[in-house]
């Protein structure tokens, strides 16, 4: 008998979550070819939890958040369009700040490009444009500043320069073209493609291993959310939007969805602004603020997963159940190591192939997730909250009532947002931020979780794990004292909570 039960290769079905009978990866209903797999089959019992934990709040919000939402909708109607300092902090210092690109020396751009898939398929009297947002930044003090803005679709490619009539109006495009890639390009790839490990380690990995130990916390609650997102109709990606309360979008869903292929599948036209999805190569570009304070923050997973790993690996060099683990995942998730890339050692300064698999997974739905969640509600926002005393969506502009310019002097009376939003439009966008965009983390969140090891060394490590997160928090506080915190100021408070990092997609 081998010393671990959990390596045994063979164990019964009884050993594992569902007894081997799935959740299992399907192919994406509404673009297969193009949209990472999804989980159909949810198991019943995580649609409980859902609708318990997460359900329930949505509910709460469309029966008792309405006054509240009208309320910040009239005051955000009457904003004035953001000045270029606010443009510039929200396109470079917030989650926006995924989208700057380096083109060369001190010019760096923000493509949204991608909006050419929805711009021909708009809500009637909603408008989308593709436009790239062009920034300098200083050498010495690495602050950005915005030279002009690209806008297609008139005679001529336009540039937008600051002082321009249409300055305004192209701002507010730059701002709607940042929310949908944020939303529906870039933020899916967090979601989505993570689905696929949790259905297979949970129907994969028997229960007492390791692997499975390790990241089932933070498999919770991530299936149904995603289900609820992708396949339900009364959500945020309707098939009738104005049949709901709360869908602020400038199209239907179906339409939205093209924006996910772009993110895993990607463009080919120009392929380095929309690459194909690769799970190995996840984004944390330290050039940036926002980026730093991501990479910072995956330090303490690969150090804590390296252990594992090599806890899982000196006890069964070739596990068979880590074997079929890579080898289901890899047959359905771009760039994903298989069974035999899975075992490549630590070398040359590089992590484990196995220890670095983990820990993109565990950070992905942890800390990237909902460091974006809480940036695009706290950043993309005036700095004083509504009359609700929550922060105001109007500044994510995510319908547009007027048409992009065609020329340099198109949108001189632009002044405030609500010469281009309408004001159901601005309660939409309102409710959306209360009941999908903002972070409302459930307990345990990620630095209150534990891990069910029943080894000594494995427990220790938990402990340091904890311990290295709060020191990494202590370090993203003086880069970014916005970002999202580790710990609440007072953990008996549950607003307070609800704004810590979680354990989990739960939003």
């Amino acid at each position: 008998m081998q010393k671990n039960f959990w390596a045994q290769p063979d164990l019964a079905a009884d050993q594992f979550l569902y007894s081997r009978k799935g959740p299992w990866p399907q192919p994406s209903p509404s673009y297969p070819m193009e949209q990472a797999p999804e989980i159909l089959n949810i198991p019943p019992v995580e649609t409980m939890l859902w609708t318990q934990a997460i359900g329930s709040r949505y509910f709460k919000t469309e029966t008792f958040y309405t006054g509240a939402a009208a309320a910040n909708a009239v005051a955000g109607s009457q904003l004035s369009i953001p000045p270029d300092d606010e443009f510039v902090r929200m396109m470079t210092n917030s989650v926006y700040a995924r989208f700057l690109k380096n083109v060369h020396g001190d010019t760096w751009a923000s493509s949204f490009s991608a909006m050419g898939l929805i711009a021909d398929a708009t809500l009637p009297e909603t408008f989308a444009a593709p436009v790239t947002c062009v920034f300098s930044r200083d050498a010495v003090s690495n602050q950005f500043s915005c030279a002009y803005i690209e806008v297609p679709g008139g005679p001529y490619l336009l540039k937008v320069q600051p002082g321009d009539p249409a300055w305004n109006l192209a701002k507010a495009y730059a701002l709607q073209g940042a929310s949908y890639i944020g939303l529906f390009v870039v933020h899916p790839a967090l979601h989505f493609p993570m689905d696929t490990i949790n259905a297979i380690t949970k129907t994969s990995v028997p229960r007492n291993h390791p692997l499975f130990q390790l990241l089932y916390p933070h498999c919770s609650y991530a299936l149904a959310v995603n289900n609820a997102v992708l396949q339900t109709d009364d959500g945020v990606l309707s098939s009738n939007p104005q049949g709901t309360w709360f869908d602020p979008l400038t199209a239907d869903g179906l339409v939205i969805k093209r924006l996910f292929g772009a993110g895993y599948a990607g463009l080919k036209d120009p392929p380095d602004l929309y690459p194909q999805y690769n799970y190995m190569k996840p984004w944390m570009d330290t050039s940036v603020n926002y980026g730093k304070c991501l990479a910072l923050y995956f330090e303490p997973f690969l150090d804590f997963c390296t252990t594992v790993a090599d806890e899982i690996l000196s006890a069964s060099p070739n596990d068979t159940y880590v074997e079929r683990w890579a080898n289901y995942i890899s047959a359905n998730l771009h760039g994903f190591p298989d069974g035999v890339e899975i075992f490549k050692p630590a070398e040359s300064g590089k992590p484990g192939v196995l220890a670095q698999a983990l820990a993109i997974y565990m950070w992905d739905v942890t800390v990237s997730h909902a460091a974006d969640h809480y940036s695009y509600t706290h950043d993309i926002t005036p700095q004083t909250p509504g009359p609700a005393g929550t922060s105001l969506a109007a500044w994510k502009f995510l319908r547009l009532r007027i048409p992009q310019p065609q020329n340099a002097s198109d949108g001189a009376n632009v002044k405030r947002v609500g010469d281009i939003c309408h004001a159901d439009d601005l309660y939409r966008a309102e409710m959306a931020q209360e009941m999908f965009f903002k972070s409302a983390t459930l307990p345990p969140n990620l630095v209150d979780t534990t891990y069910a090891f029943t080894s000594p060394l494995l427990l220790q490590a938990q402990q340091k794990f904890h311990a290295d997160l709060k020191l990494v928090s202590a370090k993203v506080a003086v880069i970014m004292p916005h970002f999202m915190p580790l710990v609440a100021k007072d953990p008996s408070d549950p607003a307070q909570y609800s704004q810590t990092i979680s354990a989990s997609i739960q939003y």
